[in-house]
């Protein structure tokens, strides 16, 4: 019958688009990984620049004189409110921001 091969060629068919589209897909999700652990990456170096650059700001503002402090606006309450923060937490975060504590 003609019916066979048809019906064969049919489903070769269908399965080897069947299989294009998987591997197109798990192709397509292997880069969204590859993607992710990049973003994941340059996200932690960032957190890290960013923890870098408080410790050095305020080991700088903990070196400076109160004539100094006075000179750039900065009182000696505020420097010592800045040095008692937590590493990871930014200069600038706090109230003035709108993020609570």
């Amino acid at each position: 019958m003609t019916t066979a091969p048809l019906h064969s060629l049919i489903q070769g068919g269908v399965t080897r688009a069947a299989k294009s589209v998987i591997a197109t897909t798990v192709a397509k999700m292997v880069n969204v990984v590859k993607v992710q652990r990049v973003l994941v990456t340059f996200s932690l170096a960032g957190w890290l620049m960013r923890l870098y650059c408080n410790h050095r700001s305020r080991r700088q503002l903990a070196a400076l004189d109160s004539r100094l402090l006075a000179d750039i606006g900065v009182s000696e309450a505020e420097r010592r409110a800045e040095l008692g923060k937590p590493l990871w937490k930014t200069q600038g975060s706090g109230k003035s921001r709108g993020r609570g504590r």
